[in-house]
């Protein structure tokens, strides 16, 4: 039993149909009106049946006239004579038979299937016999209408997965407003008002790098870090380190960048063994901290895989950070730098999102010295204008490739 599908509006399983099954496009880019006119069967079997006609009328007519001759045969030519009628007769019939039973079934089929191709999708070929055409018409009709099922099916599909898009990207902007409730804005705008930037780009609504802040009394604990992994695996990944940062500032206190992030990779071990213990699961994590004494002017900078850099506007320095993240096949050890906090400077801290996005003519990584020249540029300006600055110059150099990975930068001034 064929049922004929439902007419719709809009983009709807009609629309669709029309689209993907209509006329294909010619070949070599030429418009279909470019062809030169082809006659078709009803017309060629026209004229065929017209000079069948004028050659048996012309036996006929000769054989009249022939009749009329003086001492002609008449019996040969009264038998050509009737030989001819009824070549007359049975082409006429032949004509009928032909033109009912095959020109004119087939001019209505293409002009319903011409209907159908042109969005009438409540209706199917019509079925008057049982012979060849209306077989083929039926075996049409069959594949018609699994097609139009399978469309409707589709499209039901179709609208069960943009449902479930809806619900997973919801969660995930969810999650976004979480991972943004745990990073430290509030306290760090109240700690260095202006002298402060955070440039903070996900590759994704959520990801694996955050930044981090701790005061006490005179002295505060700021940073950056970057988990393995990025999106909603990353953002998970960040709550874990998260509690396990803040466990070992409960533990060892902030006077210690490096003793914070050995008790962290501690913590972190035993807190994913299971985890590690496959190998397919990244685990690890970047991280960068610097413990600020606004009273003596200094700074302690620890770093596992993350360096500290500083500039004046005309000399660039840098710290480069341990070589063992946090949590990784091997464990660490950190060290503690300190320097002391210059007002003219301005410090950075950057995940390695920024350092390994292509860009550029040759879609080559960004890399720590094209970063540096940007910095040495910057680093006398305002911290707002800077962030804006190094924004710009990164969509600039990214150009069409797209993002890699999170990237995060913190910058401060000490003033």
């Amino acid at each position: 039993m064929t049922i004929p599908a439902q007419r719709s509006e809009g983009g709807g399983p009609s629309r669709r149909f029309g689209q993907r099954f209509g006329p294909r496009k010619p070949r070599g880019g030429q418009h279909a009106s470019a062809r030169p006119p082809v006659a078709s069967i009803q017309q060629v079997f026209t004229l065929i049946a017209i000079v069948n006609g004028l050659v048996l009328l012309y036996l006929v007519i000769a054989a009249v006239q022939l009749l009329m001759v003086p001492g002609s045969r008449s019996a040969e030519i009264y038998v050509s004579l009737i030989l001819t009628l009824l070549l007359v007769i049975l082409a006429i019939i032949s004509y009928q038979i032909i033109a009912r039973r095959i020109i004119l079934p087939i001019a209505r089929l293409v002009r319903e299937a011409s209907a159908i191709e042109s969005d009438d999708m409540s209706s199917l070929l019509t079925i008057r016999s049982n012979d060849e055409i209306s077989r083929l018409a039926q075996a049409f009709n069959m594949v018609l209408t699994k097609m139009r099922q399978a469309l409707i099916a589709g499209e039901a599909s179709n609208q069960q997965l943009l449902e479930a898009n809806r619900q997973i990207e919801s969660s995930i902007n969810y999650a976004g407003l979480l991972q943004r409730s745990i990073l430290p804005d509030r306290q760090l705008q109240e700690t260095f008002g202006k002298d402060y930037f955070i440039l903070w780009l996900p590759r994704d609504t959520v990801g694996g790098d955050y930044y981090i802040f701790h005061s006490e009394g005179g002295h505060c604990l700021a940073g950056v870090a970057d988990c393995a992994g990025h999106g909603v695996s990353g953002a998970m990944m960040t709550m874990l380190a998260r509690a396990g940062i803040d466990r070992s500032i409960m533990e060892v206190g902030i006077t210690s960048p490096a003793a914070i992030l050995s008790c962290t990779d501690t913590a972190m071990r035993t807190l994913l063994h299971g985890a590690r213990m496959s190998k397919s699961i990244a685990t690890s994590m970047d991280i960068g901290l610097v413990r600020l004494d606004f009273e003596a002017r200094t700074l302690r900078f620890s770093g596992a895989k993350i360096s500290l850099y500083w500039s004046d506007g005309q000399t660039m320095h840098m710290l480069r950070g341990d070589h063992r993240a946090i949590c990784d096949q091997r464990v660490g050890s950190y060290t503690d730098h300190d320097i002391p906090l210059q007002p003219d400077c301005t410090y950075y801290l950057t995940t390695d999102g920024l350092l390994d996005q292509s860009g550029g003519d040759n879609g080559f990584s960004l890399g720590s010295h094209q970063f540096k020249q940007w910095l040495i540029g910057l680093a006398r300006q305002p911290l707002e204008q800077q962030r804006q600055a190094l924004a710009d110059a990164l969509e600039q150099f990214r150009g069409s490739h797209p993002q890699r990975d999170d990237i995060t930068i913190l910058s401060f001034r000490f003033s």
